[in-house]
């Protein structure tokens, strides 16, 4: 995309105190914005915009995903981390990993596999979680009934994905995953992406199957995917389409509700995701920035670019050799709550790649994850492929207390989550940024051992800072998604402020009203 380099994108940010929701989608924050006009906590309107992000960003997430989320209660005055993340099947094929001459096309670090199989079609797939996740934070701290949270994405899957320029690009350039017959069929009407002139005529792409299997999920609750009639017929349909994931492994599935660990940044607290996340290498950055000399107080913007570049790049290389280099561009989708009681939920979820693995169950709709894509092929390695092992995952939903405001923090896209999250941080505590200020500030990404990537609006400041290291300044564009999509949601005794990453066209934040 060959854009000017003087282009600006501004969404200003919103200030409540009856409550905010920042998302990916524009529906899906006015959604969420809804339930808590409805009574509903932060919790509440967590669930149910987990659930409709599915249906209105279906190659970003869904229920056939996984993820994390860290909440922050109010009345307990603690953050909890909720940890939904993926594992493989028990009865695993490690054979069907075998691997091939040369590195994979999908850009890692390790090596190829045949066919692709870890990453496109029925073996890609790892157990999917995200119903396990949402379960938990309504159980431990929603109060509104359960049908009611799922009832706005069935109603929105009813009436269908809408279809214009941006969904129109993303299936577009995914067409080569889309092979599998079923999904082929609901996103490639006629073979073709769908075409952007058809809105003019009201076109959508209905999601009948999905709506039916979540107004089941809504009527028999979460248990049914797990134990129920749900997880049934999706055990019988993966095993139809020849993969080894199982009733036993469905029910074996949990969402563990913890405490978040933290980290001390220049006295501010910033909780983290526990677990495979990539929280620890979040905290390990900022305690590798706190003591770099170029980024003292009163240091210069590039100076501090220098040394937020080489923290993140130390960090990440220990995340490497110990649990192993994850480098797909990740499809994702993050959001934030916040009610007006101050309680704060922060969740990043996934299917990892654009539309996951590509598989679609013809019977339920549900867009399966490619999670196995997460594991190293090769034997022998911390984050080899093993039976019922859990994944590693690039996610990063993040709080940061700085006195008595709590901040929550994240971004969609895979391995580039983690340096806009680190920025963010940043940017608010040692630049003492506003929301709006830090979210509309250039990010650059080190997501790529030796290569630091530069917008052009930071080239002038930065091109001969990185003398020794690959440099690359692609532009901050809607997608591919080259910087991550960011957002962050500030509260403090006088309300919430929001900010959506302005770059991402669909994005926004929404106040409840009345």
């Amino acid at each position: 995309m060959s854009l000017s380099s003087r282009t600006e994108t501004v969404k200003p940010a919103l200030h409540s105190d009856s409550g905010m929701v920042v998302a990916q989608n524009a529906r899906a924050a006015a959604i969420g914005a809804q339930i808590l006009e409805a009574g509903g906590n932060a919790a509440d309107a967590a669930v149910a915009v987990s659930f409709v992000l599915g249906v209105l960003e279906p190659w970003m997430s869904g229920i056939g995903g996984g993820g994390a989320a860290l909440f922050r209660d109010v009345s307990s005055e603690k953050v909890y981390s909720v940890d939904f993340g993926l594992k493989a099947p028990a009865r695993l094929r490690q054979g069907a990993y075998a691997l091939a001459e040369g590195r994979s096309r999908e850009l890692f670090a390790w090596r190829a596999v045949e066919g692709d199989r870890n990453a496109i079609g029925i073996d890609a797939v790892a157990v999917p979680a995200t119903v396990a996740g949402m379960a938990a934070i309504h159980g431990r701290f929603g109060r509104m009934p359960w049908k009611d949270l799922l009832a706005p994405a069935i109603d929105n899957a009813r009436a269908g994905l809408d279809i214009d320029w941006y969904s129109s690009l993303v299936i577009a350039t995914s067409m080569g995953r889309l092979t599998d017959p079923t999904i082929a069929a609901q996103f490639l009407p006629g073979g073709l992406p769908p075409q952007v002139l058809d809105v003019a005529l009201g076109r959508r792409l209905p999601l009948s199957r999905l709506a039916d299997t979540l107004a089941t999920l809504a009527d028999e609750g979460p248990d049914c995917f797990r134990i129920g009639s749900l997880a049934s017929t999706l055990a019988d349909e993966i095993a139809n389409l020849g993969g080894t994931i199982g009733a036993g492994d469905l029910a074996g599935v949990t969402a563990d509700i913890t405490d978040a660990t933290s980290t001390v940044f220049r006295g501010s607290e910033i909780f983290l995701s526990p677990g495979l996340t990539a929280g620890r290498t979040l905290g390990r950055t900022m305690d590798l920035l706190a003591t770099d000399q170029r980024a003292r107080h009163g240091a210069s913007m590039r100076d501090w670019y220098v040394a937020i570049a080489a923290s993140l790049d130390k960090a990440q290389a220990e995340r490497w050799a110990n649990d192993g280099d994850i480098r797909q561009n990740d499809c994702t989708s993050h959001f934030a709550v916040a009610d007006a009681a101050g309680n704060l939920c922060s969740v990043t979820q996934t299917v990892l790649s654009a539309f996951g693995s590509g598989v679609m169950t013809p019977k339920s709709g549900i867009i399966l994850n490619n999670g196995m894509l997460w594991f190293d092929p090769e034997p022998g390695r911390p984050n080899s492929i093993a039976p019922a092992k859990r994944c590693l995952m690039n996610i990063c939903p993040t709080i940061l207390r700085q006195g008595g405001r709590h901040t929550a923090i994240g971004a969609a896209g895979g391995r580039r989550i983690l340096s806009a999250v680190a920025q963010i941080a940043g940017f608010l505590v040692d630049h003492g940024m506003t929301p709006e200020e830090a979210m509309h500030h250039p990010r650059i990404d080190c997501s790529t051992a030796g290569v630091v990537q530069v917008p052009p609006s930071l080239a002038g400041l930065l091109e001969t800072v990185f003398a020794a290291t690959t440099t690359s300044s692609p532009p901050h564009v809607p997608w591919p998604i080259l910087y991550s999509i960011a957002a962050v949601l500030a509260v403090e005794a006088d309300g919430a402020t929001g900010c959506a990453d302005p770059i991402a066209p669909w994005s926004d934040v929404a106040v409840p009203h009345g």
